[in-house]
């Protein structure tokens, strides 16, 4: 829930946050769009992972754009 880039120094990291009972070991599948787009696109590092962030600065570089991203359990 709450999903949010953080931008710091050049860096556009997505995070969000987890439900206090989650279980142990859950994983999170990341995808991201340009605005505009109609298809959403995997990010590959960050499938199945289980830290509740992901480093999305190469995918979204460019300044000048606005960008979607999304999370799922």
């Amino acid at each position: 829930k709450r999903a949010a880039f953080s931008s710091t120094n050049f860096e556009n990291i997505l995070i969000w946050e987890t439900e206090p009972d989650i279980p142990p070991g859950t994983a999170f599948d990341v995808q991201y769009k340009q605005y505009g787009e109609k298809s959403w696109l995997n990010k590959p590092e960050c499938q199945s992972i289980t830290q509740p962030f992901c480093n999305l600065t190469r995918e979204t570089e460019n300044f000048t754009e606005h960008y979607y991203a999304r999370v799922r359990a």
